[in-house]
């Protein structure tokens, strides 16, 4: 290990004595002593104690800027006022009933007022509304085969839990990626049904499809992909997808679970002037409250309406969560705080700046391997392995 990793370790250990005593004993009882596999780090991760803003405490005292926000799902930061305040009111009236309610409806205005969809189910999580996503689509087109992007995530159901992170003796070939396992118990069959191709490689996703003739159901990605750091569509990208989508009757589903509430006020499809078939939505739509949605024309969310395809979760629209989600989209993400963002224009000026400090500061890029084109303005427009290096 090298000599200053070490350093900043002991550090770490030397100022976290409480949270490694509370990682010791959750592993007694919980699997690998977190709740999920993407909150443990060695030598142990922090446990937390508060929140407030963009700032959160440790159980040992230390104050920390949160850069993570909960992977994306506080864009409001911790104990926005306005999410409190609606979620304490409904705390008072009852949380869930199971029944309809109006702020269904008044959730779902605000959803299809601000993405091209005209009708929208609700979930609790990005994993829900993926995997549900999924499954219209493939009743929508009769094909049972769905195309994704290699190290993008899509959640944790079997037809997205596929070369999220493959290792290098599985890669197969750049063009046509191998379907790979993200861990045991993916059945093979689930694996048959997903094809993968390379992010920003036109080319590859047209053989996907000349393979699989009339097969494939969906592609859906991530308009920008982030799982593997951040990866910009190069231009024409997501119009070529679009355009191949429509060639071969085949749906295009932008997640938007990251992108939807961050990247502009009606999301990637806004930002990016491409209409997808269907959007997915989660994170920061809740405030921090699990919420999430999907939609898509109302010629594909009718066959919900005409029991062609099932959509269901007891706790779907829970009060708490469906008051954080108005209360975020009407008070945190409007178009008043969006204008004092960046423009798209101002954005991509700022971003080879960024480059040009990294490189006169001799910071070296890590970069996991991943094919996707260097995407960011200037970068090199061929297909890369992306080697760590």
């Amino acid at each position: 290990m090298h000599d200053a990793l070490q350093k900043e370790i002991a550090t770490y250990e030397k100022r976290t004595p409480k949270s490694a005593a509370a990682h010791k004993r959750a592993l007694q009882r919980i699997p690998l002593g977190v709740a999920s596999n993407y909150r443990h780090y060695e030598p142990y991760p922090i446990f937390v104690k508060d929140g407030k803003a963009g700032r959160i405490h440790d159980v040992d005292g230390n104050e920390y800027v949160d850069h993570n926000l909960c992977f994306g799902a506080l864009m409001a930061g911790h104990c926005h006022p306005a999410v409190v305040k609606a979620v304490e009111q409904k705390l008072h009236e009852g949380t869930t009933f199971g029944m309809p309610h109006e702020q269904e409806w008044e959730l779902a205005e605000e959803i299809c007022a601000r993405y091209p969809i005209d009708m929208v189910r609700f979930g609790s999580s990005g994993t829900e509304v993926t995997m549900h996503a999924v499954r219209i689509a493939r009743a929508a087109t009769g094909r049972d085969k769905i195309l994704k992007f290699e190290g993008s995530y899509h959640g944790l159901h079997d037809a997205a839990l596929v070369s999220v992170k493959p290792k290098a003796e599985d890669w197969g070939d750049a063009d046509a990626p191998n379907s790979v396992p993200g861990g045991g118990g993916i059945p093979k069959a689930s694996l048959a049904n997903v094809v993968v191709a390379s992010f920003n490689n036109l080319a590859s996703v047209d053989r996907r499809l000349r393979e699989n003739p009339v097969q494939i159901a969906a592609i859906i990605l991530e308009p920008i992909l982030m799982n593997v750091g951040l990866c910009m569509p190069q231009p024409g990208f997501l119009q070529g997808l679009r355009d191949i989508c429509t060639k071969n009757g085949t749906l295009l589903i932008f997640d938007e679970v990251k992108t939807g509430a961050k990247l502009g006020w009606g999301g990637a499809s806004e930002f990016f002037g491409v209409k997808p078939d269907m959007i997915c939505l989660a994170k920061s739509i809740g405030g921090g409250l699990p919420l999430g949605a999907f939609g898509a024309s109302r010629a594909v969310m009718d066959l919900i309406s005409q029991h062609k395809v099932f959509h269901g979760g007891t706790y779907n629209t829970n009060r708490v969560a469906m008051a954080a989600g108005l209360a975020t989209f009407r008070e945190v993400l409007t178009r008043k705080l969006r204008a004092r963002r960046h423009s798209k224009q101002e954005t991509h000026r700022r971003l080879p700046c960024h480059r040009e400090k990294i490189r006169t500061a001799g910071l070296r890029r890590q970069r996991r391997r991943q094919r996707c084109v260097d995407a960011l303005p200037g970068g090199n427009p061929q297909l890369s392995r992306l080697d760590q290096n």
